[in-house]
């Protein structure tokens, strides 16, 4: 019975942890909504402006 205790204990503590980590994240962060080099709006894709400019350099 003990060690239901504990696990129901270690259950809570890592809930409210990643409770936690999602309250404070920021609202676009979850997916790579926005890429993170020109602000583009990807909707999760990879950006094709950056895709395109590694592609011009080479």
């Amino acid at each position: 019975m003990v060690f239901v205790w504990i696990g129901l204990g270690i259950g809570a503590l890592i809930a409210a942890i990643l409770i936690l980590k999602i309250i404070k994240s920021p609202k676009n962060n979850f997916i790579a909504i926005i890429c993170t080099k020109c602000g583009m709006k990807t909707s999760g894709l990879k950006c094709p402006l950056c895709e395109s400019e590694k592609s011009n350099l080479k």
